[in-house]
């Protein structure tokens, strides 16, 4: 008998403990299919789901003066996204607080004159002319076609000219005309002073707005603009319940005439100082889920009358964001996370703001200089968000996608791991996953083990690309399948060189495979061995990016290193207990 046997045995159970522990840490996180496809009446959205919506006040700083001045880098980025539309035009909205404070002058030959240089910086008024509707046409022929929502105002519903600049664009841009959204926060005109003859501005005040402009729609000095059935509304954001607008008899009186119900909404507001929380509000998948819920019900309503819902205006943080939050790769995520949320939730499309330069929000900054000066452009973060959506939701019949809840993400504020399942408009078929590692690892991979029902039995080969930075902080070295912007003036991506770069990886994945996702960084899956790609980007020497075979139940497996730690780990696991059975 050895007299510390007793000892020993409780140092080995300790060990075994510590190895089991340790043995259940390099586990795989399971991806697993839902039980069933979508519904064939589930919300079906288009690779140009994310678009772009710009301040009035500053357009000339990003479509030019005239149209031999259009930027060739505002060109660039709009035609990659464009590359990716399966077909379908760049949704770019024109509007903004400055939009409804601003006049259309038709004899006017400069595209923009501001009017107040003592004006909010957060509405500053110009006088805008005709030139601007030909360079938004140059726009749209330069990227292969754009489709914009126009701001019409309605702070002064008898104003002359709200239809006469409706009859103006209507006939400049042609098809290239989406919608007039009418009114740009309602909601919020009794707290900034827009109705001073009303104690509070109720939705009965609205419709009977909508009614004075409706009727001045149909007399324009182009004819009769209402007929075209092209108006969105209610464009609120922040006070009014559109669920209580939808019902209160707006929807029902206007029904023929609305193309779409518009929404504007940030996660937060800073327009009055500090906001209420920082950069990791943004990384938890649950805060993103509640957050696209905002007006679920009215999303309901509009869905049973067939009416498409836009948000026509969002980012992280209103008023122009604050930088370490909103120009931060972390944004990022959340701008891809909260677009494909949005999609799941019920709506059409979204809108992405930007307003003038070192905005921190913005996608991309003009030069620092005068309108349409040359220089060198800079790409920021949000713009990165943008990619792996548009080249995930490719498909020429649309896309249905389907939060698939990984670790109970969708309400567990400390997952770190999110995905979503993309499926075909029109099959049951998945064409591509989407998963996001949230950890700050500095690039340190997790594995994630796909479900074999997840994976095509005729497109076993998969190709992942990656979106990928050192840091949730980073606000420049940032790659989307191998190709940064960094250090790039002209809006044309070029090969990372920085170490948080992934390049794409094409794998075999015969029922089910493990991949890995740097932390932080987002994988987007395409099944059947090819990206979306058609830009013709060479994204890097392609590598085996996971362990293939089918993975059990539990969700078990890894890279061929993490499976070899992984017996070592049980081997040892098995000494431990022999070793308890003899000291026993």
């Amino acid at each position: 008998m050895f007299p510390s046997t007793s000892l020993w045995a409780r140092s080995l159970l300790g060990s075994l403990s510590l190895l089991l522990s340790a043995q259940t840490a390099l586990a795989a996180i399971a991806v697993q299919a839902p039980a069933s496809a979508p519904g064939s009446d589930a919300n079906v959205v288009y690779s140009n789901f994310l678009g772009l919506s710009l301040e009035l006040s500053f357009i000339n700083y990003y479509f030019g003066n005239s149209t031999d001045q259009i930027p060739q880098p505002v060109v660039n980025y709009l035609s990659s996204l464009h590359a990716h539309g399966s077909g379908k035009p760049v949704r770019i909205r024109l509007g903004g607080n400055s939009m409804d404070s601003s006049t259309y002058v038709p004899g006017q030959k400069d595209i923009i004159e501001f009017t107040d240089p003592n004006a909010n910086w957060n509405d500053q008024p110009v006088n805008y002319g005709p030139q601007l509707f030909d360079v938004m046409k140059g726009v749209s022929s330069a990227v292969g076609g754009a489709q914009y929502l126009i701001g019409l105002s309605l702070r002064t519903p008898n104003n002359t000219n709200i239809p006469l600049l409706a009859g103006d664009a209507t006939k400049a841009l042609g098809g290239d005309l989406d919608a007039f959204l009418l009114g740009n926060e309602p909601d919020l005109y009794t707290g900034h002073g827009q109705r001073p003859n009303l104690a509070n501005y109720t939705v009965n005040d609205y419709i009977g707005d909508y009614w004075v402009v409706f009727n001045n729609l149909k007399n324009t000095p182009q004819g009769d603009v209402l007929s075209m059935d092209n108006i969105a509304g209610p464009t609120i954001c922040c006070a009014w319940d559109l669920a209580s607008v939808l019902e209160s008899g707006w929807m029902n009186q206007f029904m023929q005439q609305l193309k779409y119900i518009t929404l504007q909404h940030y996660p937060q507001n800073n327009c009055f100082g500090k906001p209420a929380f920082g950069i990791e509000y943004y990384l938890v998948h649950s805060n993103t889920v509640d957050l696209a819920k905002w007006q679920s019900h009215g999303l309901q309503i509009a869905a049973l009358q067939k009416k498409p819902v836009l948000m026509d205006e969002f980012n992280s943080i209103s008023c122009g964001g604050v930088a370490g939050i909103s120009d931060t790769f972390g944004a990022a995520m959340w701008t891809s996370d909260y677009a494909l949320q949005m999609a799941v939730q019920g709506y059409a499309g979204a809108y992405l703001h930007s307003r003038e330069r070192g905005v921190t929000y913005n996608l991309f900054d003009p030069p620092d200089a005068v309108a349409g000066a040359a220089g060198a452009w800079t790409t920021n973060p949000s713009y990165y968000g943008m990619l792996p959506v548009s080249e995930a939701l490719e498909s020429a019949d649309g896309s249905r996608v389907v939060d698939l809840n990984i670790k109970n993400s969708v309400a567990d504020s400390t997952a770190t791991s999110a995905g979503y399942a993309i499926y075909d408009g029109a099959s049951p078929t998945v064409h591509s996953l989407v998963i996001f590692n949230y950890k700050n690892t500095s690039g340190e991979t997790s594995d994630y083990a796909l479900d074999g029902a997840l994976i095509p039995a005729d497109k076993s080969a998969l190709t992942i690309r990656y979106l990928a930075a050192g840091s949730v902080n980073e606000k420049t070295e940032i790659a989307w399948g191998g190709k940064t912007y960094a250090g790039v003036g002209d809006g044309v991506a070029v090969d990372a060189s920085f170490a948080a770069s992934v390049p794409d990886k094409t794998v075999a994945c015969p029922g089910g495979c493990t991949i890995q996702v740097p932390g932080p960084g987002i994988a987007v899956v395409f099944l059947g061995g090819q990206t979306n790609s058609t830009t013709g980007q060479n994204n890097g020497s392609a590598g085996d990016g996971s362990s293939t075979g089918k993975p059990s139940s539990g969700g078990n497996g890894g890279t061929n290193g993490a499976r070899k730690v992984d017996l070592f780990l049980s081997g040892l696991v098995g000494v431990v207990v022999v070793g308890l059975l003899f000291i026993a």
